[in-house]
């Protein structure tokens, strides 16, 4: 099992986004996914009246077909809650654990950091990727399997790309998170491969552009859970530098 672990010491950067998103990306390849919930909101009441943000979103993802043992939710309010979940999503053959915290550390969350395999800290822009910099001076000290993640910046490239730069010397994936309506929605959408094919239609149609623009959010989801497993593996995604087409070196190792 491996376990992924979201961090930020600030709170609305898109720790449950991302970690809802990532669940989504690892169930379409077919995982046994376990989301485990050690926010402030943990272990709310489920009997509809007050219940957390992942348990809404667990009610939408039943929805969409999506139940155990595919599908889990863990709450936990306590560090045993937290080493006792996590050993017991391993022992019943779950695939990937994800654990979302909150902004301010506690036990709980200093637990489950502790027991990241891939610690991944998102940011919507260069403030708060700073912030985030000086949180992980604070609380982990200089951590090698830390990696950054752009999420939702909605001023295009030029912000991503600053924001990418305000992580300084930790390094960041990537692959990034849009701000898309089927990324943003998913308390109310579920699954978003469900959400995309729910208004599928071809290019003559009325809708295409909603249809066009969630599909795109899609692939990005798809994209980052594929380097995020490659992370998890030890390995990097870096751009190809040189002056030579890589096609070249594809042709050359193909022979």
């Amino acid at each position: 099992m491996h376990t992924i672990t979201l961090f930020a010491n600030k709170g609305g950067l898109g720790r449950t986004i991302a970690t809802m998103a990532l669940a989504s990306g690892f169930l379409a390849q077919g995982k046994r996914v376990a989301v485990m919930d050690c926010t402030d909101l943990a272990g709310g009441s489920s009997d509809g009246r007050f219940p957390s943000t992942l348990q809404n979103w667990m009610t939408q993802m039943a929805a969409c077909k999506f139940r155990p043992p595919q599908l889990e939710l863990i709450e936990c309010r306590t560090r045993d809650e937290v080493e006792d979940g996590a050993a017991a999503a391993d022992t019943r053959g779950i695939d990937i654990l994800l654990i979302d915290t909150k902004a301010r550390l506690e036990e709980p969350q200093l637990a489950a950091l502790g027991l990241a395999d891939l610690i991944i800290a998102p940011a919507i822009s260069p403030v708060e990727a700073k912030c985030i910099v000086e949180g992980i001076s604070d609380y982990l000290g200089c951590p090698e399997h830390l990696m950054g993640l752009i999420t939702g910046c909605r001023n295009g490239a030029l912000e991503a790309a600053e924001t990418r730069k305000a992580f300084r010397y930790h390094p960041v994936l990537r692959s990034e998170l849009p701000w898309a309506e089927a990324i943003s929605d998913q308390l109310l959408n579920g699954d978003i491969a469900h959400f995309v094919s729910s208004f599928a239609c071809k290019p003559d149609k009325p809708g295409f552009a909603r249809y066009r623009d969630a599909l795109k959010a899609w692939v990005a989801v798809q994209q980052l859970t594929f380097e995020v497993t490659w992370a998890l593996e030890g390995q990097r995604l870096e751009p190809f530098i040189g002056d030579q087409s890589p096609f070249a070196f594809k042709r050359k190792a193909v022979a």
